[in-house]
């Protein structure tokens, strides 16, 4: 009876502290805070345990969605659009960190370093492009679409289940490359920078390239 009282109370001690690290990974609102929060985060976990993959992968994706839900809208969707994807380019990097140190898939670790190394160029290049412009206030249903693109991603989250890591980044990843492909086709229609309408016609060849391999890899490593 009191080994089943302890073990009780660990459960509900862990859903606490679960709870507690969800809600201070959506506090933020600027990509480079989020990165950072991110990073310190993984500094933290553990290596070389399967088992613990799903959650980890499921609260760095949580977490990234609702910072982007947190941003605030300026109006100017060129503005909007580099925060929003320099952020989303934040979940993507700790994901495929979290692969990278944990993943066995040869080819699943080796896209993850690779998307290290194109992402972080990419999100560099957003976060100069917010630094040297100033926003514009004007219609903000525009840059609401942004948000909006995001919703088939959060209902995709739901539905995910949870295996080893290399499953669970091939199936996140999956979904997260697909609302930025989602993002940056909300954004085209009413893009007015060259450098960030070429960016995003880049990130829907990319990642719907990568999102295909993804998929394939699922199909064949079923669990």
């Amino acid at each position: 009876m009191k080994i089943n009282l302890l073990n009780n109370k660990c459960a509900v001690l862990a859903f606490g502290i679960s709870l507690s690290l969800f809600a201070c990974s959506g506090n933020t609102e600027k990509a480079e805070s989020t990165s950072a929060a991110q990073t310190e985060e993984h500094s933290g976990s553990g290596h070389g345990m399967p088992a613990s993959g799903s959650n980890r992968m499921m609260d760095l994706m949580h977490g990234n969605m609702a910072a982007m839900q947190k941003m605030e809208m300026t109006g100017d969707l060129d503005h909007d659009f580099a925060r929003m994807m320099a952020i989303h380019h934040a979940g993507a990097l700790s994901m495929a960190q979290e692969q990278a140190d944990n993943g066995q898939d040869t080819m699943l670790v080796n896209m993850a370093r690779k998307t290290l190394a194109s992402q972080k160029e990419e999100q560099d290049k957003l976060h100069k492009f917010v630094d040297s412009h100033k926003p514009v206030s004007g219609d903000k249903a525009g840059s609401m679409r942004l948000l909006g693109s995001m919703e088939s991603s959060m209902a995709g989250m739901e539905h995910a289940k949870g295996g080893t890591t290399d499953h669970d980044f091939a199936a996140l990843m999956g979904i997260h490359h697909q609302s930025g492909i989602d993002m940056a086709k909300a954004y085209l229609p009413g893009a007015k920078s060259p450098e960030l309408r070429a960016m995003a016609q880049k990130i829907i060849v990319d990642q719907q390239r990568e999102k295909q391999q993804m998929d394939t890899w699922l199909e064949e490593n079923k669990q």
